[in-house]
Protein backbone atom coordinates (compact mmCIF):
# COMPACT_ATOMS: atom_id res chain seq x y z
CA UNK A 1 0.00 0.00 0.00
CA UNK A 2 1.22 3.48 -0.84
CA UNK A 3 0.11 7.00 -0.03
CA UNK A 4 0.22 9.64 -2.76
CA UNK A 5 -0.38 13.37 -2.68
CA UNK A 6 -2.26 14.44 -5.80
CA UNK A 7 -3.60 17.97 -6.23
CA UNK A 8 -3.36 18.62 -2.46
CA UNK A 9 -5.35 15.47 -1.69
CA UNK A 10 -4.03 12.22 -0.21
CA UNK A 11 -4.79 8.96 -1.98
CA UNK A 12 -4.08 5.42 -0.79
CA UNK A 13 -3.20 2.91 -3.49
CA UNK A 14 -3.55 -0.82 -2.99
CA UNK A 15 -1.18 -2.13 -5.64
CA UNK A 16 -1.18 -5.73 -6.89
CA UNK A 17 -3.88 -6.35 -4.30
CA UNK A 18 -5.57 -9.72 -3.70
CA UNK A 19 -7.97 -10.82 -0.93
CA UNK A 20 -10.70 -13.39 -0.47
CA UNK A 21 -14.24 -12.19 -0.97
CA UNK A 22 -16.54 -11.57 1.95
CA UNK A 23 -19.65 -9.68 3.01
CA UNK A 24 -19.51 -5.96 3.79
CA UNK A 25 -15.77 -5.48 3.11
CA UNK A 26 -14.43 -2.00 3.90
CA UNK A 27 -11.05 -0.33 3.51
CA UNK A 28 -9.60 1.45 6.54
CA UNK A 29 -6.57 3.58 7.25
CA UNK A 30 -5.60 2.52 10.77
CA UNK A 31 -3.23 3.25 13.64
CA UNK A 32 -3.04 -0.44 14.53
CA UNK A 33 -3.12 -3.78 12.70
CA UNK A 34 -6.69 -4.16 13.97
CA UNK A 35 -9.59 -1.73 13.52
CA UNK A 36 -9.46 0.22 16.78
CA UNK A 37 -8.45 3.76 15.76
CA UNK A 38 -9.15 4.13 12.06
CA UNK A 39 -10.49 6.22 9.20
CA UNK A 40 -12.97 4.42 6.93
CA UNK A 41 -12.08 4.98 3.27
CA UNK A 42 -15.11 3.17 1.87
CA UNK A 43 -16.33 -0.07 0.39
CA UNK A 44 -13.76 -2.33 -1.23
CA UNK A 45 -13.78 -1.85 -5.02
CA UNK A 46 -12.59 -5.33 -5.97
CA UNK A 47 -10.93 -8.38 -4.43
CA UNK A 48 -7.93 -8.03 -6.76
CA UNK A 49 -5.97 -5.48 -8.76
CA UNK A 50 -4.74 -1.98 -8.11
CA UNK A 51 -7.25 0.31 -6.40
CA UNK A 52 -7.24 3.96 -5.29
CA UNK A 53 -9.02 5.39 -2.23
CA UNK A 54 -9.37 9.07 -1.34
CA UNK A 55 -8.30 10.05 2.18
CA UNK A 56 -10.26 12.84 3.87
CA UNK A 57 -8.28 15.57 5.58
CA UNK A 58 -4.61 15.30 6.43
CA UNK A 59 -4.07 12.40 8.83
CA UNK A 60 -0.74 12.01 10.59
CA UNK A 61 0.90 9.15 8.68
CA UNK A 62 3.38 8.59 11.50
CA UNK A 63 0.32 7.40 13.47
CA UNK A 64 -1.90 5.97 10.71
CA UNK A 65 0.49 3.31 9.41
CA UNK A 66 -1.76 0.50 8.13
CA UNK A 67 -4.28 -0.29 5.42
CA UNK A 68 -6.92 -2.76 6.59
CA UNK A 69 -9.53 -4.84 4.82
CA UNK A 70 -12.30 -5.46 7.33
CA UNK A 71 -15.80 -6.94 7.30
CA UNK A 72 -17.91 -4.48 9.28
CA UNK A 73 -20.98 -6.72 9.49
CA UNK A 74 -19.16 -9.58 11.24
CA UNK A 75 -16.24 -7.56 12.70
CA UNK A 76 -13.69 -9.76 10.93
CA UNK A 77 -10.26 -8.60 9.77
CA UNK A 78 -9.43 -9.94 6.30
CA UNK A 79 -5.94 -8.51 6.17
CA UNK A 80 -3.64 -5.55 6.59
CA UNK A 81 -0.57 -4.00 5.02
CA UNK A 82 1.91 -1.45 6.29
CA UNK A 83 1.82 1.80 4.31
CA UNK A 84 4.73 3.04 2.21
CA UNK A 85 4.98 6.79 1.82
Amino acid sequence: SKIYLKERKYIMALENFVTTNGPDLKVYLSQEKFPVNFIKLGDIESTNGTQLYDISGKPDFTIYKYALIHCEKYNHLYGYAELNK
